[in-house]
């Protein structure tokens, strides 16, 4: 059953409404593999030490963060279909017939991509079908490689109301809206680019994260994907979220650290992909945000207030490089997408560091085919940060 989903901009979403029941609370979507939440105890450089709160388990799983990825993989173009993930599987439900209004749906274009005009500019990538695909392609590498798994977060047996913050496509909170098809799901996006026909418990807004909340305490989870590097003060924000979050309600935060890893130092000192993410910082940082903020996670939920900080990272391959399939094809999506932000991010942001239209794309395709070497192990580093409103706020 499915219902018209997406509204214009405004605070209704942020008022108390009606609790509602809802089941189970293990943070699973279809299981493809047995794997059990990945856990680790971190301490990045510049970063007060977290306490993690870690629930012991002896199988861990092949991209745990503690787990070493074993190389022997190759660059094989066709060794997955093009059906292990059609974008047009994830956009079928995607129409321009909204009913919100007409200047809430404009948009800016800017080098050949489309951005939102709704505060234009607070968001550093572009919201056109490219993106969204992009995005939805994350979203399913994202379950290949936490097998199933929506969140890690020990939310509450009955969550009643739940908001996705930044939804983007409302890809995840179309999917936990079936999995509680008794709780309410709000999905909130600067971009009106959720689908029409929802479940009926899921409903977006147009509006602006960083804009001050209504007071209230209702919510039981709360859930932020890639957004912490695009905040200006994240901490002001975790506090709203605080404030309007029932007593042992949960937050996560899952984000990327912006950074390339490796596990045997097969990582070239000029291996373009590096130089890249250096400069995404120094892109980043005219904006006021941090790309590598994903790392502060815990630090930045302390200071908001939240307790029993846990902290799970995964690994993602940068290309089919590992033995296990599985790792090859949550490394072909995350190549796949990376290979797709390059001109996302860089069109906007390369030329303001005086990066010229010809010198991007030859640089552009030197990331590309960097990650194509089966010589060099590199991993981004997916991070899941989650903390708990005290029982007794």
């Amino acid at each position: 059953m499915l219902s018209r989903g997406v509204e214009a901009h405004s605070d209704s979403w942020k008022r108390n409404s009606k609790d509602m029941g809802a089941h189970d609370t293990e943070g699973k979507r279809a299981s493809p593999r047995t794997s059990p939440p990945l856990q680790e105890k971190s301490d990045p450089a510049g970063h007060d030490e977290q306490d993690t709160d870690p629930t012991p388990d002896d199988n861990q799983g092949l991209l745990h963060g503690n787990a070493v990825i074993e190389a022997g993989g190759s660059d094989e173009d066709g060794e997955f279909s093009a059906s292990d993930f059609d974008p047009e599987d994830s956009s079928s439900l995607r129409s321009s017939s909204t009913s919100i209004s007409s200047s809430i749906l404009e948009h800016n274009y800017q080098n050949g991509r489309r951005y939102h005009r709704y505060r234009h500019g607070r968001y550093p990538l572009p919201n056109d079908e490219a993106e969204q695909n992009r995005e939805d392609m994350l979203h399913a590498m994202m379950l290949e490689a936490t097998d199933g798994r929506l969140f890690y977060a020990p939310v509450r047996e009955n969550p009643q109301r739940i908001a996705d913050l930044g939804t983007g496509t409302g890809i995840w909170a179309i999917e936990i809206g079936e999995k509680y098809p008794s709780a309410e799901v709000l999905g909130l996006d600067l971009s009106p680019i959720q689908p029409t026909w929802v479940p009926p418990n899921v409903k977006f807004y147009v509006d602006d994260i960083e804009d001050e909340w209504l007071n209230g305490d209702d919510f039981d989870f709360v859930h932020l994907r890639n957004m912490i590097p695009i905040l200006k003060s994240p901490v002001t924000l975790l506090k709203q979220v605080y404030a309007n979050m029932k007593p042992g309600a949960w937050v996560e935060l899952q984000d990327v650290d912006g950074q390339v890893h490796t596990d045997d130092n097969s990582i070239p000192d000029d291996w373009p992909l590096k130089r890249f993410t250096e400069i995404i910082l120094q892109a980043f940082a005219l904006y006021e945000t941090n790309a590598h903020a994903a790392v502060f996670g815990g630090q930045y939920l302390a200071e908001a207030g939240f307790v029993n900080i846990k902290h799970n990272f995964i690994k993602l391959p940068y290309g089919t490089w590992p033995k296990d399939k599985v790792m090859r094809l949550v490394g072909m999506y995350y190549r796949t997408a990376c290979e797709e932000f390059f001109p996302a991010i860089g069109n906007l942001h390369f030329p303001q560091l005086g990066w010229g239209k010809d010198e991007m794309e030859v640089f552009f395709a030197e990331c590309r085919q960097s990650m194509r070497d089966p010589k060099v192990h590199a991993y981004g580093k997916m991070h899941f940060w989650s903390g708990q409103k005290s029982l007794d706020a």
